[in-house]
């Protein structure tokens, strides 16, 4: 390989490393900060779900009066096309029948158990 040829490879691969170095220290040298609209402190997950029954107006209320910042839930469609709020698609943990929300109309829906398990980590299967 000539010297020339080495020259170059070397600055270019040397210009990329100082170029990097300096992108990763200061990422707001190309572009500045953008600006947050919205900073929340406090999501009730599942409208609150350790305190209430999860996703039920009254968990929602409860979050609100505490002072959330922010509701998560979920969403799902019933065979007639309703919105339904509910963590599972299938409703097996929330009212004790194994059946899908997709599969049943809005009519059809099961209520939910007087009380339901709290998790927010899937369940493990046991070994083989």
């Amino acid at each position: 390989m000539s010297s020339t040829a080495a020259f170059y490879l070397l600055s270019t691969l040397g210009g990329y490393l100082v170029t990097s170095f300096l992108l990763l220290k200061y990422p707001t040298l190309l572009h500045p900060r953008k600006k947050q609209r919205f900073l929340s402190k406090h999501i009730s997950h599942r409208g609150g779900a350790g305190e209430n029954l999860e996703n039920t107006m009254a968990a929602f209320q409860h979050a609100v009066t505490i002072g959330t910042d922010m509701l998560e839930l979920d969403c799902h469609i019933t065979k007639d096309e309703q919105v339904v709020v509910s963590h599972d698609e299938n409703l097996k943990r929330s009212t004790g029948v194994n059946v899908n929300i997709s599969d049943l109309k809005y009519c059809e829906l099961p209520p939910y158990l007087g009380k339901l398990d709290v998790t927010f980590q899937r369940d493990l299967k046991s070994g083989p």
